[in-house]
């Protein structure tokens, strides 16, 4: 794995800090309703990450958007149009290739992955899908059929926010350009609660 993240919960003013190695790199803070603000104040950059995805609130789904050319001190979450990252229950595309978190990696027996307290993110190299907008995640027959999907293991995501070790998620390098977005959903889907 190339980039290893730990997200910890801060007890004071954000949701959480996110640290790439030591280094602290972002923070998630609380946005308006139910969405979060992404920030990296050394890039100044900031995102919203909110369960709003395709026109309603989704479990295990987030969207990342970016803001308008609004000066950052104008901007409200309204302002967060361009959307730039889907996790739609949990399938993802990035680069033509579809992802999965929580999946069931082929290198791993049914008991080694019940058994395991990590979550695996993996690449699904036979997915029968081209886009997102394809598959109907509401019925019932085709989610089973998600379920079923194995796919080669591109990261793990581990721990809770809670203790002290952190949320830990470890990505190949295929994910880097989306790394952060991911560290950030995984922990707010998985260790938040």
């Amino acid at each position: 794995m190339s980039s290893e993240f730990v997200i910890k919960k801060d007890p004071k003013g954000s949701v959480a800090k996110i640290f790439l190695g030591k280094e602290e790199i972002a923070e998630i803070k609380q946005g308006e309703g139910f969405s979060f603000k992404l920030i990296k104040p050394k890039d100044k950059m900031e995102w919203i990450v909110t369960n709003f995805v395709d026109g309603e609130h989704r479990p295990f789904s987030f969207s990342v958007r970016k803001r308008g050319k609004k000066s950052i001190d104008q901007v409200t979450d309204k302002d967060f149009t361009e959307e730039i990252f889907v996790i739609r229950d949990q399938l993802f595309k990035h680069a033509g290739k579809f992802y999965m978190l929580a999946s069931h990696p082929e290198e791993k027996s049914w008991g080694e992955y019940v058994n395991s307290s990590i979550k695996y993110i993996c690449r699904l190299d036979n997915f029968p899908y081209s886009d997102l907008s394809e598959v109907d995640f509401h019925h019932y027959t085709i989610q089973d059929k998600i379920k079923r999907f194995r796919g080669k293991a591109v990261g793990e995501a581990s721990g809770l926010a809670v203790d002290e070790n952190g949320h830990c998620v470890k990505l190949d390098s295929e994910l880097n350009d989306i790394a952060l977005f991911i560290a950030a959903i995984s922990y707010l889907i998985y260790a938040s609660g």
